[in-house]
């Protein structure tokens, strides 16, 4: 387990430092509560974003990024549109693609959303939280507006693991505790900081943050860990500097800024679980 745990982590510090390097351009189709935080994030580690977020230049747009995020937290039918026609263009360049089912579970019309995109198209990566995760599992009663409610407790690897199976994607369930799976293996990441629950958006800045590593085209698994990695470590290190969420945000964005791919070998705190 030690040497997988080594070898996920030197292989997530070489591609943290490729998307430094390399500044992708990271498609976001997202929400307007968080777009200029997920801006911020993504120029705060060095990556480039653009929002197309319209269905008469989506596909275009898409078709010159390195990665397509989709985060389903406004969802209507234009929008729908809009990230029909981008995640087409993604699919035909294998430009990867993260989905963001926020608020799955909470409504009907938001479900059609998520279900048909997974339906029709490739996705690379499935990021939700616990809830939202356990819900597109089938557990019923686990979101409430887009947070996660109710009991986590489940065993929420064995759920990451078969979504993954089912869909072919990387899927992510974000908490105190994340869990990440391909379908073959179960990654958990701990660390983090509790303000994260404080802030708008915190959920949403990560899944720009693995998008941006996901445009590096490595290993989605390990592009996911090393993005999930940086975001805690990032948190970590602004909660030791704040007095409160509004300073927290402050400083998550410059400790974003200056996470090294050093820094994801030697403080990412991982599980493997068998």
């Amino acid at each position: 387990m030690e040497d997988r745990i080594m070898n996920i982590l030197e292989e997530g510090k070489k591609l943290w430092n490729r998307m430094k390097e390399n500044r992708p351009l990271v498609h976001h189709i997202t929400n307007f509560v968080a777009m200029p935080e997920q801006a911020h994030a993504t120029l705060a580690i060095g990556a480039s974003p653009v929002m197309a977020l319209y269905p008469e230049e989506s596909g275009d747009m898409c078709s010159i990024a390195d990665a397509l995020l989709i985060n389903i937290g406004i969802p209507s039918n234009e929008f729908l549109s809009a990230m029909k026609k981008a995640m087409h263009t993604a699919n035909s360049k294998n430009i990867p693609i993260l989905l963001d089912p926020v608020g799955y579970g909470a409504t009907p019309f938001r479900n059609y959303v998520v279900d048909t995109l997974l339906k029709e198209y490739r996705v690379t990566v499935i990021k939700g939280n616990s809830g939202e995760i356990m819900a597109l599992a089938g557990n019923s009663g686990m979101v409430r507006g887009v947070d996660a409610v109710g009991d986590t407790t489940l065993e929420l690897k064995d759920i990451v693991k078969s979504l993954a199976d089912r869909f072919n994607s990387t899927v992510i369930a974000t908490g105190e505790e994340d869990f990440i799976s391909n379908g073959k293996e179960v990654i958990s990441i701990r660390g983090g900081s509790r303000m994260l629950r404080n802030i708008t958006g915190s959920g949403c800045i990560a899944g720009s943050i693995i998008s941006a590593v996901l445009g590096t085209k490595g290993d989605p698994l390990v592009a996911s860990i090393a993005g999930l990695i940086a975001f805690k470590l990032s948190a970590k290190r602004a909660e030791e500097k704040s007095n409160g969420p509004g300073s927290f945000r402050m400083h998550l964005f410059d400790e974003l800024s200056l996470i090294k791919g050093e820094d994801i070998m030697e403080e990412g705190e991982l599980k493997v679980w068998t």
